[in-house]
């Protein structure tokens, strides 16, 4: 005999209410894990020395420009070598940095929000991962764009007069060094023509301005090794016919290196500020091949002159120091 049409929906009904029940205790479930912390990561995507096959020519700025902006990302040329990119989603945003240095570039992790980043762990959600390959592919693709074709040279070409004296495009009205701190600089410099403040001229001030720093701070910090000193803009702009700004030396206080040849495995320790970790780690794997030259030529590729290792364990411990382990080789 067939159930009568009331007990059918009291059936039907207590159906429904399993189903809301259900989903309610999902939804609290997936809640109290991103309450507590208990999100799925994974380890942080590196993007270091990417190798790209460039057209001649190639504007590496340009190219990241238009690669972040095809991707949906925001971005901004902070520097000659760098380019600052953010990508906002509804709940999370990434900033990286990308840096790039002839025909390679690295992408440096500067902040997210909303993607539970754990500095001690290197790991991150999925979604930094899958945004920043991304940026990684497009931006090797629009590298190997051509870019528009020069001129053709006349067929009559004027005879080679002598050439004219260098003149800087800039007089330089202050530039001096931060009380207190020997190794920041502020300066002031008056451009002789305003029109002028693009990007080319940008990159020529700031490789004046770097070299200044070194002499000075060589001459200062009595060291006479400039090399591997790193030296950032944190404040730059270009305004009203004149560029303003502060250019900081980075250094580094090497605690320990140790590298064997036989293993070709190392390890060093360096004094970490918590306020430049980035940056640190930043230097470390810029120098670990100067400093691991004298004991393994073969660090440096007698092609490339590229350094050529990988970086294995990182710890950054309680009291701020950074050991990192690396392995010499492809």
């Amino acid at each position: 005999m067939p159930p009568s049409y009331g007990i059918m929906c009291a059936m039907r009904n207590f159906a429904k209410g399993v189903l809301r029940v259900s989903a309610l205790l999902l939804f609290g479930f997936l809640s109290g894990c991103a309450m507590f912390g208990i999100v799925r990561r994974v380890p942080m995507i590196e993007v270091r020395n990417e190798a790209v096959a460039a057209s001649a020519g190639v504007d590496m700025s340009a190219a990241i420009v238009r690669a972040a902006t095809a991707r949906r990302w925001s971005a901004t040329v902070t520097a000659p070598d760098v380019v600052r990119c953010r990508f906002d989603a509804r709940s999370w945003n990434i900033v990286v940095d990308v840096r790039h240095a002839g025909t390679t570039f690295s992408i440096d992790y500067v902040s997210t929000e909303g993607l539970f980043y754990r500095p001690e762990y290197r790991d991150i959600h999925g979604s930094y991962n899958k945004q920043v390959d991304a940026l990684c592919q497009r931006i090797k693709r629009e590298a190997m764009q051509t870019p528009a074709a020069v001129a053709a040279v006349p067929a009559t070409v004027a005879p080679a007069m002598p050439a004219a004296p260098v003149v800087k495009p800039y007089s330089i009205e202050s530039f001096t060094r931060e009380t207190g701190d020997k190794y920041a600089y502020r300066f002031v410099l008056k451009l002789n023509d305003a029109s002028s403040a693009d990007l080319t001229l940008s990159r020529r001030i700031q490789a004046d301005l770097r070299q200044s720093v070194r002499d000075d701070y060589v001459a200062s910090a009595g060291t006479k090794d400039a090399s591997s000193l790193q030296i950032d803009f944190p404040e730059y702009a270009i305004q009203g016919g004149k560029v303003v700004g502060r250019a900081v030396v980075m250094t580094v206080e090497l605690l320990e290196f140790v590298y064997d040849p036989a293993t070709a495995h190392g390890r060093l320790a360096v004094k970490v500020n918590p306020q430049q970790y980035e940056t640190t780690r930043q230097w470390v794997r810029n120098n670990i091949a100067t400093l691991a030259k004298d004991k393994n030529a073969n660090i440096l590729s007698a092609i490339s002159g590229k350094p050529r290792f990988t970086i294995g364990r990182e710890i950054l411990r309680d009291d701020n120091v950074l050991e990192v382990e690396f392995h010499a080789g492809e």
